[in-house]
């Protein structure tokens, strides 16, 4: 009987903290932020880096709400950016935003506007991690629970593996002036802006040998690389 009623307290204890779920977070093409997920861009900046995102109130009440920028890895919060109703710039871990006493109030049956959003305005080498969790708040601004939490990953490296199918291997997708690229067979090589316009067509082959890039302006394009059976795939860099 005991652990009948253990069970049933388990059970009444889980119906609650669903029940108190209040809202949810959606990206730009509504798909839903879950407890633990991890959202990757190859991008830094904004837009290129932004994650886009959206909070709906699903409750009968109106929610305060902030985010905390909990860890990361790779990163101290220098150069990011947390837009959330307003925007903040060079985070450190343990803040939230906006700061106390501040929230943000979100009517019932509402979701915030467009222009909240995570990015970091640096980029580099390495992957970077940034753990944020969202909360609610009380009326005088004291932290209620309701967690969300998510991590926001910055990967450079992000689209190496798909070219790696052609047998093509590149150094780095972050790079100053030279790229290095190791090919198994020979390939045309078309470099595009965001634009889609064509910036430089050249011919790769066989082996390794160092691109001259030096003559491309600082920004991200698009490097497309078709084999002689014209199979192709795509992968950003970023010119520093």
């Amino acid at each position: 009987m005991k652990n009948t009623i253990s069970i049933i307290a388990i059970f009444l204890s889980t119906f609650t903290i669903l029940a108190q779920n209040p809202y949810t977070v959606t990206d730009h093409d509504g798909v839903e932020i879950t407890e633990g997920m991890v959202v990757i861009l190859n991008n830094f900046g904004v837009p290129n880096g932004s994650f886009d995102y959206f909070v709906t109130n699903n409750s009968d009440d109106d929610i305060n709400m902030r985010i905390e920028f909990v860890s990361a890895i790779n990163a101290d919060g220098s150069g990011f950016e947390l837009c959330f109703d307003q925007c903040f710039i060079d985070l450190e871990v343990g803040q939230s935003f906006p700061p106390a006493p501040n929230y943000v109030t979100i009517p019932s049956g509402e979701t915030t506007p467009s222009g909240n959003h995570f990015a970091t305005l640096i980029g580099g080498d390495e992957v970077q991690d940034y753990n944020f969790r969202f909360y609610l708040t009380d009326a005088e601004g004291n932290d209620i629970g309701n967690n969300l939490n998510f991590t926001y990953r910055y990967d450079p490296i992000l689209g190496l593996n798909d070219v790696k199918e052609l047998g093509v291997v590149i150094s780095a997708t972050v790079i100053s002036n030279e790229m290095e690229v190791v090919a198994m067979e020979d390939l045309n090589m078309d470099i595009y802006n965001l634009k889609g316009q064509l910036i430089n067509s050249q011919i790769l082959n066989i082996g390794n040998q160092i691109i001259d890039l030096s003559y491309l302006a600082p920004q991200m394009y698009i490097v497309k690389l078709t084999n002689i059976a014209g199979i192709s795939k795509t992968l950003k860099i970023l010119k520093k």
